[in-house]
């Protein structure tokens, strides 16, 4: 662990924390608003253990504050969290970098801590497609955690600051984690939008593919190896904590497949087979301490829905009977190319997907209370694997076609370019060979979006369809404001009316489409 230990502060039965969220976005967990992530809310779990006084402020809110003068000398500590292994376009949020982050606390005398993705050996990108090489920045910190922010928070705080004591590696256990979680909750009180936030909930980490090598891109199976499960009650309890905190919405996440938490086998095979009694318990424990306006998943493998369809299918009614509509299983297909699937170990084939896809619109595509169908897949895609070529764009679009003409409907279709962290067997001259193929990059995505997306959302949103709870979130110019519903990936709304108010909760009624947005008028 990298410690400045010729550096002198306040250290104190009672020090000042301020916690820095800078937003993080991973394969398998969401901190990026309107969602908190699971960093900040642990950290502050630590912190309120060891009965510190702890601050919480996210950077959008910084960034106003600074303008009005902020003075971070106030505090001991300032513990600063970013990252991002899986950037993406953000509507109401701007994430910080770790350059912000150093000009930020350049002046700041007190004790520095870096957290997050930004934090470890495998970098961070905002961008997909390269990965910008800010590493040296880290050491502007005087410690930073490779391991789990929580984890090394706990060890520098009982060792009183002793580095040669804290190893900035280690990985928090989940008997750790659950004390720290639900310590906790509170924090959530303190953001800007509390109470209308999405808490991302940690099931378990790692990845059944781990013992076989894992996705070449992936850094979930390098960092975290063979899955290591979340007990079911102790999630409960979290959410319990959280909702009594007053928090309505809930992502039951920070998983590569939401069908395989607890299954068996995990360490020995790549498509195990589902425990439906423990998915059953956990969802129906979740509803009967909390009654949330949200409640939904994050991935989920199409291999072992399609390769295990009993239990799939019966897991897929589980998700239907306990969670709220709109609900979406993001399949991480990434190319529909044999090719390039034997060639970045990915698994799942293509008839496994279409089958999923299938089983999902059969069980799932049911319009719910909230407008929205109860559960229906994404599509993940990703450009600049390993043995793509020309035609792996042709052979990704008939199989896109070929599931919307089978009359099936895909929530999302999200198509990024791989970034070569490190660790993964994606290297850049991998990705340097990726962009002779830029412009052929850009036709596939401009006529996935106007030839398959387009008319998807016609088809799942049908004009006069009526959409509850839709929060307006920004305001565009000519009186053009947008929002969304809360959930995973949920659909951008575009509304043009006057004198509407920002952060109300109104009713749409759709009646028109853009590639992957709708527009509506406000129910009176």
């Amino acid at each position: 662990m990298h410690y400045n230990s010729n550096l002198n502060f306040k250290k104190g039965n009672f020090m000042k924390f301020l916690i820095l969220d800078g937003y993080t976005d991973e394969p398998a967990g969401l901190g990026v608003p309107p969602y908190i992530g699971m960093y900040p809310r642990y950290a502050a779990g630590v912190l309120y253990k060891f009965k510190h006084d702890v601050d919480y402020i996210t950077i959008d809110k910084l960034r106003e504050e600074l303008k009005k003068g902020y003075d971070f000398n106030r505090y001991d500590v300032v513990i600063a969290i970013c990252g991002f292994h899986t950037p993406g376009k953000y509507l109401n949020a701007n994430p910080a970098t770790l350059r912000e982050f150093v000009s930020i606390l350049y002046n700041f005398k007190g004790l520095k801590i870096l957290g997050g993705p930004v934090a470890t050996k495998f970098g961070s990108s905002l961008e997909g497609g390269k990965i910008k090489d800010e590493s040296n920045l880290k050491y502007f910190f005087d410690v930073i955690s490779e391991g789990d922010l929580d984890a090394v928070l706990h060890d520098l705080l009982k060792n009183n600051f002793k580095p040669e004591k804290t190893d900035g590696t280690r990985l928090r256990t989940y008997d750790e984690l659950d004390e720290f979680a639900r310590i906790g909750a509170k924090i959530v009180k303190l953001h800007p939008n509390y109470p209308n936030i999405i808490a991302e909930i940690e099931t378990y980490r790692g990845c059944t593919r781990a013992f076989s090598g894992g996705c070449s891109f992936c850094t979930e199976p390098r960092r975290y190896g063979s899955p290591k499960f979340r007990n079911s009650r102790d999630i409960i309890e979290e959410v319990r904590n959280l909702y009594e905190n007053g928090i309505k919405y809930f992502r039951i996440g920070r998983q590569p497949c939401m069908f395989s938490y607890m299954a068996k086998d995990v360490e020995t095979t790549d498509v195990p087979v589902p425990n439906v009694l423990e998915i059953e318990k956990l969802f129906n424990g979740i509803t009967s301490v909390s009654k949330p306006s949200v409640l939904h998943i994050d991935n989920a493998n199409p291999s072992v829905i399609a390769r295990h369809e009993k239990e799939g299918r019966e897991i897929a009614k589980i998700l239907v009977r306990h969670c709220t509509s709109g609900n979406v299983a993001a399949f991480g297909v990434e190319s529909f190319d044999e090719k390039v699937i034997s060639k970045n170990c990915l698994l799942t084939e293509p008839e496994d997907v279409l089958k999923a896809v299938n089983i999902l619109n059969e069980i799932g595509g049911k319009r719910g209370e909230n407008g929205m169908p109860y559960l229906l897949p994404g599509i993940n895609l990703l450009s600049g694997l390993k043995g793509e070529s020309n035609d792996t764009f042709e052979i990704n679009y008939d199989y896109l076609k070929e599931i919307y003409d089978s009359g099936n409907i895909l929530r999302r279709i999200n198509i990024r370019q791989v970034v070569p962290f490190f660790g993964t067997d994606i290297t850049v001259k991998d990705v340097e060979k990726a962009r002779k193929r830029k412009n052929l990059f850009l036709k596939f995505k401009e006529k996935i979006r106007t030839e398959i997306d387009n008319p998807m959302l016609k088809r799942m949103l049908p004009t006069e369809t009526i959409l509850k709870n839709v929060i307006v979130e920004v305001k565009e110019k000519n009186d053009l404001y947008f929002g969304r519903q809360f959930g995973s990936y949920p659909i951008l709304i575009g509304v043009a009316e006057k004198n509407v108010e920002i952060g109300k909760f109104v009713d749409i009624r759709v009646t028109g489409y853009g590639r992957r947005s709708i527009t509506g008028k406000i129910v009176k």
